[in-house]
């Protein structure tokens, strides 16, 4: 049996062990995924939530598509409003050039509650793959084939 006095250190050494082994199981799981930043329109105010997502690290359909596809599934905190109509997806997205071209359904063209204009959606989309992505210098958003809107 354990003395007196060596208890303590035991304690502590068990509890370091454990430390050890929680932080090596962390690194393990979270070393295939990259943290994300996703920019979402409050409900209440007008302002911004932001939220963070860990994306895993090369996916079948690319960085960019798979934040998109994130993205157009909306915010997981309720108190938030959707960027675009729900049901919303990408049909192409590709990069040439240091520009993003996406071309998205035309269910975004659907109002409904809890959703922004149409054109601050498409705004802060830009926004947002462009603050996550630091090889995108712009991105140009098309709608079923056609330019979103005119600069």
């Amino acid at each position: 049996m354990l003395k007196n006095k060596s208890f303590p250190i035991f304690i502590i050494s068990l509890l370091i062990a454990g430390l050890l082994v929680f932080s090596m199981f962390c690194y393990i799981v979270t070393k295939d995924t990259h943290r994300r930043t996703f920019i979402f329109p409050s409900a209440e105010d007008g302002k911004y939530i932001i939220e963070y997502r860990n994306l895993t690290n090369h996916p079948h359909q690319g960085d960019i598509n798979l934040y998109i596809d994130e993205i157009l599934l909306g915010s997981t905190v309720e108190r938030t409003k959707w960027l675009f109509t729900p049901g919303t997806r990408v049909i192409s997205c590709f990069e040439r050039d240091h520009v993003l071209y996406v071309n998205l359904s035309a269910d975004l063209l659907q109002m409904g509650d809890g959703v922004i204009e149409i054109r601050e959606g498409i705004e802060l989309l830009k926004k947002n793959i462009i603050k996550n992505f630091s090889k995108i210098d712009s991105v140009e958003i098309f709608i079923e084939g056609k330019t979103a809107f005119e600069k």
